[in-house]
């Protein structure tokens, strides 16, 4: 066997499967599988609260977990007019409801990223209905049928930011075109179904 065929086995072997790559420590993730595209990150460590109380700071740093909380491949379709998510059951499971050791923690939220084509798009956070703080980011409502009833049980919004205490509107990432063109592309986007 030649130094350079050994060379490319051994590179070959390091990369693994492309298909199950994870996010880097400076969120860029692979570029082979549907997560590549679309996907919703925890958040593993502590972050600032000016970060998501006051949208202040820098958030790229953070580190986020090994695999999507949610995948493209979860999202049954998401209807980019309302930012409505609808999820399949197994994604559902694994939505937080508090974390250990942390409790009242949905109350402050528990924060996560949103992905588009491997790049950072928004810092958001899960959030119970019960919870009377404001954020700055995007909210994850869980059981947001408390707050709606006539929401369908396998979907979720993501609210938009609270406006500043001076009454500013906030800047909205929600709508950031490579959210909606990921999804689209993705056949995701309620009008493609």
């Amino acid at each position: 066997m030649t130094t350079l065929t050994f060379a490319l086995l051994v590179l070959v072997s390091a990369l693994g499967n492309p298909s199950s790559q994870s996010v880097s420590g400076n969120g860029q993730i692979g570029r082979s599988d549907a997560a590549d595209v679309f996907a919703i990150y925890l958040v593993t460590e502590p972050v600032d609260g000016r970060l998501i109380g006051y949208g202040k700071g820098d958030w790229s740093h953070l580190r986020l977990a090994p695999s999507p909380l949610v995948s493209a491949d979860d999202i049954i379709s998401y209807d980019f007019s309302k930012h409505a998510m609808r999820l399949r059951p197994a994604a559902l499971a694994r939505i937080p409801k508090a974390l250990p050791g942390t409790p009242g923690s949905l109350i402050h939220g528990v924060p996560f990223v949103v992905l588009a084509h491997g790049q950072r798009v928004y810092l958001g956070v899960f959030v119970s209905p019960l919870s009377s703080v404001s954020f700055a980011v995007p909210s994850i409502y869980l059981e947001p049928q408390l707050l709606d009833p006539t929401l369908p049980k396998d979907v979720l919004i993501i609210g938009a930011p609270f406006p500043s205490i001076s009454g500013d509107v906030r800047p909205d990432p929600r709508g950031d075109e490579r959210v909606k063109t990921a999804l689209a592309a993705l056949h995701k986007l309620k009008s493609d179904r």
